[in-house]
C-alpha cells in the first residue's frame, strides 16, 4: 500500500528523521501506528471499565457520599496509593 501525506505532516516526519530518533521516514510511520493501536486498546479498555461500573451501579453496587465522606474516600485512596508506592521504591531494584 502506497499513501501520500499532506505537506505539514511530511515536512514533520522529516525534521524527526533529521533528528536522528528514526532512521527513515517508515520508520517514524510505523511508531506511529504502533501508539495509535496502544490508544484504541487503552480506550476499548476504558470503555469496557466504563460499562462495567455503569452495570454495577444499575445493579445497585455503587455507593453514595456526602462532600465529607468523599474527602475520606480521596484521602484513604491517597494514603494507599501513597503507601503502595512507598513500598515498591523501598524493593531492590532487579
Amino acid at each position: 500500500m502506497s499513501t501520500s501525506l499532506p505537506p505539514e505532516i511530511q515536512q514533520y516526519v522529516e525534521q524527526v528523521v533529521a533528528t536522528g530518533r528514526y532512521e527513515s521516514a517508515e520508520q517514524v510511520v510505523r511508531e506511529a501506528f504502533r501508539l495509535l493501536q496502544e490508544q484504541d486498546r487503552a480506550f476499548a479498555s476504558l470503555q469496557t471499565d466504563v460499562k462495567k461500573g455503569f452495570d454495577q451501579l444499575e445493579r445497585g453496587e455503587g455507593i453514595e457520599l456526602d462532600d465529607q465522606g468523599l474527602r475520606e474516600f480521596f484521602d484513604d485512596v491517597q494514603a494507599r496509593g501513597k503507601g503502595r508506592y512507598e513500598a515498591a521504591n523501598l524493593l531492590p531494584m532487579a
